[in-house]
């Protein structure tokens, strides 16, 4: 039965849970098919109760680490017999929580391979567009604080990355956090208020000399589509949804498109 089915792909969701239902979206949308049968076996598992607000931690540190949930749910993967995850929030690749589920799950559960998005991302990027220098990014309170975008793009090889003014970081963080038009608390449908300040703030860094942008929430794809702008415009989650399909089973990835990632 394992050979029939192949390896199976798992998604660590729940981290918001629409955000991981678009990551698992993305395993669908860029696997080569012509029936069911043809798409990778994948698992999402979303138990959003079991893992804090990653931003939360980061910025008081009063909650349980989000790594702990995290591991639950590696677990689950683990035991149904999934070869390849992700965990479908760039938040939580902080080294504050990544490095501790990381090495749990190295110590625990030795037959599954962790994809880190981040690092993902910018390999792409340096593979992809070497002469890419200058990269803007919106993110969570949590991420700006953590610097964790910094650990991948680094400036020893050659690159910049700009953030939105402070103003610009408080409009974003309430386009995703907002209980009135916030994309946690509205995801399907986005709310109108919450796009037009993530397209503003996206144009502006494009406007102070940004190359190209990358969606560094997971959610931010759910309201932004790359297509809209004619700047590169890189949904992490995207393209992890490809490398996990290009280890599980590289002769279904679909080719990649000439338009934004």
């Amino acid at each position: 039965m394992e050979e029939k089915r192949g390896p199976l792909i798992g998604v660590i969701g729940g981290v918001g849970p629409y955000a991981g239902l678009d990551f698992f979206r993305n395993i669908l949308g860029n696997t080569v098919t012509t029936r069911d049968q043809d798409h990778v076996g994948a698992v999402l598992i979303s138990c959003p109760a079991l893992i804090p607000d990653r931003t939360d931690y980061l910025l008081d540190g009063e909650t349980e680490n989000p790594a702990v949930g995290m591991f639950e749910c590696a677990k689950y993967l683990d035991a149904i017999g999934v070869k390849y995850t992700s965990v479908a929030c760039n938040t939580a690749h902080s080294k504050r929580i990544f490095e501790p589920f990381t090495a749990l799950v190295r110590e625990k559960l030795p037959n599954l391979e962790i994809i880190n998005m981040l690092e993902t991302c910018a390999r792409y990027v340096k593979h992809n567009m070497p002469n890419l220098r200058t990269i803007g990014y919106l993110a969570t309170k949590g991420t700006y604080k953590s610097g964790v975008y910094h650990e991948y793009f680094k400036a020893e090889d050659g690159f910049s990355l700009m953030e939105p003014e402070v103003r610009g970081q408080e409009r974003i963080h309430e386009a995703i956090y907002s209980t009135e038009f916030g994309i946690k608390a509205h995801s399907d449908p986005v709310q109108a208020k919450a796009r037009s300040i993530l397209l503003y703030e996206t144009f502006k860094l494009l406007d102070r000399g940004a190359e190209a942008v990358i969606l560094g929430c997971t959610e931010l794809p759910l309201a932004v589509n790359p297509g809209d702008f004619l700047a590169p415009v890189f949904d992490p989650g995207k393209l992890t949804a490809r490398a996990l399909i290009g280890l599980a089973a590289p002769e279904k990835l679909r080719r990649e498109s000439t338009t934004s990632p």
